[in-house]
């Protein structure tokens, strides 16, 4: 991909086991009824929710980043830098092959980095963040400017330059990264077309472009990579097929693509994991406010299909996980969207969808990102923090002007709704099975079951103009701790102690923690 520059009260009584939330009014009309289950839907890690960093933006090096990265409640970094992945090489502090498909493609190769892995596992360290590496499939270690790959002479990614990055990683600098994923994006190198439809090209010098070819060669990266260390984890890279959409031609070739990779003989044995990337919304061709807020509700339908894919094709002893490795309202198209408070309630709100339904991490795409190239002031920002760039543009009256964005660091809607989101999963723990009824389609809820006991409900008002009363069923035994609101305009979230809202105003959130009486 190129530069992704892509009212709480409770109910009487009807089941058994459920209480009065303390403050909350006795029933309001007109609202949304929302009970807190006891069905667990998924276990979340305390490490669920991550950022990527790729190393074309350099504010990564920012000596604030660290602290805005532990503020947000961030604990994993992604080394990921879309399409330039597959033309990074680790050593002597990080450079790009040519891309085996050209200048034009996607700009790829201009992309050059800004950082190198040792100044990435710095600050994820300084930020007490983990790690996860996408290594080079693309490209071979042999594979420069001065001696480039060519069709007669491929050099494609070598599994001994992946397994010499582990070796340096962990057994050398003892950086301890878990999970290494083989490739990025391989599904888009070119295997298939589709007539009347261009997009850029995974750089993949492999003259065997098909999901059988790349299969196989993560059995051998996989092999290579834990001979080095047999701890770490490896992830392949799949596409989220949507069975809601059999005829659409991309989604019917990336279906092929997931059924041939899992079941060539011995890759369910060296995956630990599938890599998925979410840009739902943005694929749907449906980008009104309205539009990509329901769309939240795609993950579901989604995420349960491809687990099934993954349990035939696991086996018994060993069940291949889900990692959503990008996640974003939009993808390549600029849309204020991006960076207000429509992507920040999808934030919230997607986020919470992948995880109760199968996801165990959701990495946001990204951190830092820089404005989407765009020739009218509606640009957009797929980062959650600022990147302080400037540009030319038509104003509405068709006159071109200097646009900038505020200055770098100035976290964007969607940093203050994940800091809602990693207050609600800190520590890890279940996510529960929430039920809404009554009221209207465009609130939601989601339940998390904290490791330390404690209940977060997060609840969604995606209603630009309406306020929203709400009230809430919860399992008995529980006392309000605290409330955490934010709606549009706000900048931190606020909190307010022990009583617990009886509505939402207009896109706004909220995440009501309940401690455990005694």
């Amino acid at each position: 991909m190129s530069k992704r520059i892509i009212a709480l009260a409770v109910a009487t009584a009807a089941l058994a086991g459920i209480a009065s939330a303390p403050g909350a009014a006795a029933g309001a009309p007109g609202g949304a009824e929302i009970t807190v289950g006891g069905r667990v839907t998924n276990t979340v890690p305390a490490d669920a929710i991550g950022v990527n960093t790729p190393f074309w933006n350099p504010y990564l090096k920012d000596a604030r980043t660290p602290g805005l990265i532990r503020k947000a409640g961030i604990t994993t970094l992604s080394f990921n830098a879309g399409g330039p992945t597959d033309l990074y090489h680790f050593d002597h502090g990080g450079w790009l092959s040519p891309d085996p498909n050209g200048k034009d493609n996607g700009g790829y190769e201009d992309l050059t980095p800004e950082f190198g892995f040792d100044r990435f596992a710095a600050t994820a360290r300084a930020a007490d963040a983990r790690m996860l590496v996408h290594v080079n499939y693309g490209t071979g270690p042999t594979d420069t400017k001065a001696d480039p790959s060519t069709p007669g002479h491929p050099k494609p990614g070598d599994p001994r330059e992946a397994a010499a990055w582990v070796r340096y990683a962990n057994k050398t600098r003892h950086y301890g990264v878990r999970d290494w994923v083989i490739g990025e994006e391989t599904y888009l190198n070119g295997w298939f077309t589709i007539p009347g439809r261009t997009f850029p090209h995974e750089p993949d010098a492999h003259p065997d472009k098909s999901p059988a070819a790349y299969a196989r060669n993560v059995i051998a990266y996989a092999r290579a990579m834990k001979a080095v260390d047999p701890g770490i984890r490896i992830g392949i890279e799949l596409f989220a097929y949507d069975p809601a959409k059999p005829d659409d031609p991309i989604n019917k070739a990336m279906k092929e693509w997931d059924d041939t990779v899992l079941t060539t003989p011995g890759l369910a044995g060296a995956a630990d994991f599938a890599d998925v990337h979410w840009y739902h919304a943005a694929f749907s061709h449906k980008q009104s406010d309205a539009d990509v807020l329901a769309d939240t509700a795609a993950a579901g339908p989604v995420l349960r299909a491809l687990r099934a894919d993954l349990d035939r094709a696991s086996g018994r002893g060993h069940r291949i996980g889900i990692t959503v490795g990008e996640a974003n309202s939009a993808a390549l198209n600029a849309t204020q969207q991006q960076d207000n408070a429509v992507g920040a309630l999808y934030l919230l709100d997607n986020n919470l969808s992948l995880l109760e339904n199968g996801a165990s991490a959701v990495d946001w795409w990204a951190l830092y990102n820089g404005p989407l190239n765009t020739e009218t002031v509606n640009w957009g920002d797929l980062g959650l923090l600022s990147s302080g760039a400037c540009f030319t543009a038509l104003d509405k009256t068709g006159k071109k002007g200097k646009q900038c964005e505020p200055p770098v660091g100035t976290p964007f809607a969607p940093y203050y709704t994940m800091q809602m989101l990693t207050t609600a999963l800190k520590g890890g723990g279940s996510t529960l099975a929430t039920a809404v009824s009554g009221g209207s389609d465009t609130l939601t809820a989601h339940t998390l079951r904290r490791a330390d006991g404690t209940l977060a409900v997060v609840v969604v008002n995606k209603d630009p103009r309406q306020t929203q009363k709400v009230h809430l069923n919860l399992p008995r035994g529980y006392r309000a701790d605290r409330t955490l609101t934010w709606r549009q305009g706000d900048k931190d979230p606020a909190t307010q102690r022990g009583r617990v809202p009886t509505a939402l105003a207009p896109y706004s959130a909220a995440v009501v923690l309940l401690a455990p009486r005694g």
